[in-house]
Order: C-alpha cells, then structure tokens, then sequence
C-alpha cells in the first residue's frame, strides 16, 4: 500500500471511529432523556452509588476524570430534581456527602434497565469474535493514544511548516 492510500486509510478509519462515537453518544442521550437525565447526571448518579459514603464531590470528580467544579452544577440539578441529597460528613464537618434519594434510586434503576437494553441492541448484529475484535482494537487504541503528545506534533509540523 502506498504512503498516500495508506494516509487514506488512516483518515477513514478514523473518521469512521469518530462517527460512531458521535451517533453512539447521540443515541444514548436520547435514550437517558427519556429518564429526565443527562449522560453527566447518569453518570454522577452511578459514581455516588459506587462510592458510597465516600461520595464526596471531589471523589465523585475524580471518579469521573473531571474538575469540581464541573460537577457543582450536576449536583444542585440532581438536587433540585429530588433525585440527589447531601448530609454533613461523619469525620470532616466542612465537607458533604452525596446519597440517591427513593426516587434517584428508582430513576437509575429504570435508566440502568434501558441502558442495558440500549448496549445490547446496538451490538446485536456482532457475533463474539466481532466484539472481542472490536474490544481488543479499542483498547490498543486507547492506550496507544496515551503515548501521543499533541504539543509534540504542533511543534513538529510548525518547524517543518512556514507560517503565513
């Protein structure tokens, strides 16, 4: 394969990457707004259950790889749904704990059912050695782009590159 059908390739097959993601993630906020929720809320909801007592909002945003701050605004929507409630921390009195309310619990248990059903129907037409394939593929590529430094790459193409 020449070096330009190979660049081809690579643009393609990334770009059919992209797009699935796109439609996936698509798809799947349709399906949680069906719920009253977002893919955040959901999110949010999962990791408060997952933590526990430990559902702190800097555990809550370090569980979900982001900053605080974005998961201030989360919370006040969960609670003002009445989806969400904060108690006072048993060891630390300046901090807050997180816990689902009845009715949290009843809305990420409906939205996990669909979510299940969701996965299940979208990688319906995939037999076995097609998900592994797939699993496999993702995941090389997942930990291949930890190894890349886009700074790198602007600095090389800026040195190879005149501006204008």
């Amino acid at each position: 394969m020449s070096t330009a059908e190979r660049a081809k390739l690579q643009t393609t097959s990334w770009m059919a990457v992209v797009r699935a993601y796109q439609e996936c993630t698509r798809r799947y906020a349709q399906l949680l707004h069906g719920f009253g929720l977002t893919i955040p809320q959901f999110d949010v909801l999962n990791a408060v259950t997952q933590l526990g007592d430990g559902a702190t909002p800097k555990a809550i945003a370090d569980r979900l790889v982001v900053t605080r701050g974005n998961i201030t605004g989360v919370l006040h929507r969960l609670q003002d749904h009445g989806l969400l409630r904060t108690r006072t921390h048993e060891h630390d009195g300046r901090s807050f704990v997180c816990e689902l309310t009845d009715a949290g619990n009843a809305r990420l248990s409906q939205a996990h059912k669909a979510a299940a059903a969701f996965i299940a129907e979208q990688l319906a037409p995939f037999d076995d050695d097609a998900l592994r394939f797939t699993e496999d593929n993702m995941n090389r590529m997942r930990a291949h782009l930890k190894t890349i430094d886009p700074d790198a790459i602007v600095a090389r193409v800026r040195t190879l590159t005149p501006s204008t």
